[in-house]
């Protein structure tokens, strides 16, 4: 269940801010990435989609310490969620190459247009597989103070 008694919709809501917040990071170095990669030009005939994919691949591992950090207070296993959002990524990487393929390189359309527009659509799909699956709450919940405590005392010890 999404919304709960224990997690209401202003909850949901202020995380989703902060997945915003810190996906805006992830933003720009996925679009630092991709911009390099565009510009080496990878592939003759699917530019666009081999600098997509490469660099939403790179930018995964980045996204996945982040969100766990910042965005989800959980309190899942760091190993199994890693591994979940892997696959969450690979499956929207799938899509969202194939996308950006079909859009920019067969269709011709802008390929930062098409760039902007399946970073859009798969950021708020993405946010929802996180919360359901990688990060889901029956995991429990571990504030951002107390993952920054648990660090402190991994390192003093």
């Amino acid at each position: 269940m999404l919304v709960s008694e224990d997690y209401p919709w202003s909850k949901l809501l202020w995380e989703y801010l902060i997945y915003i917040a810190v996906g805006c990071i992830n933003v720009v170095i996925f679009f630092g990435l991709y911009f390099l990669l565009y510009s080496a030009d990878l592939h003759a005939t699917y530019r666009a989609g081999s600098a997509w994919a490469i660099a939403y691949f790179i930018s995964t591992w980045q996204s996945h310490f982040l969100h766990r950090w910042l965005t989800f207070e959980s309190g899942s296993d760091y190993r199994r969620s890693l591994v979940v959002m892997l696959a969450i990524y690979s499956l929207f990487l799938a899509i969202s190459t194939a996308s950006q393929a079909y859009f920019a390189d067969t269709q011709g359309y802008n390929h930062w247009l098409v760039w902007a527009g399946n970073t859009t659509a798969f950021g708020f799909l993405t946010f929802l597989c996180l919360r359901f699956f990688a990060f889901p709450l029956a995991d429990g919940r571990v504030t951002r103070s107390e993952r920054l405590e648990e660090y402190r005392e991994r390192r003093r010890a």
